[in-house]
């Protein structure tokens, strides 16, 4: 019932993003922290969550990767 193709262009994307977000994965979602201090990184890498780290180079910058809980 779309009079032009605007309306038949938005109607079609809005399904289309509906029917994305139903079929995303949400267990497969990570939480990333930032820690700059030794022993906030040591709290984190302690939790149950914990999956892995990156450390940066020397600096006391690393990325903590916690699952979703």
């Amino acid at each position: 019932m779309a009079k032009n193709d605007f309306e038949k262009d938005l109607f079609k994307l809005m399904n289309k993003s509906v029917f994305g977000k139903t079929m995303k994965n949400i267990r497969k979602r990570q939480d990333i922290r930032l820690s700059t201090d030794i022993s906030q990184g040591k709290k984190l890498i302690c939790q149950s969550n914990y999956n892995k780290r990156t450390i940066f180079s020397d600096t006391d910058l690393a990325t903590i990767h916690m699952d979703k809980t």
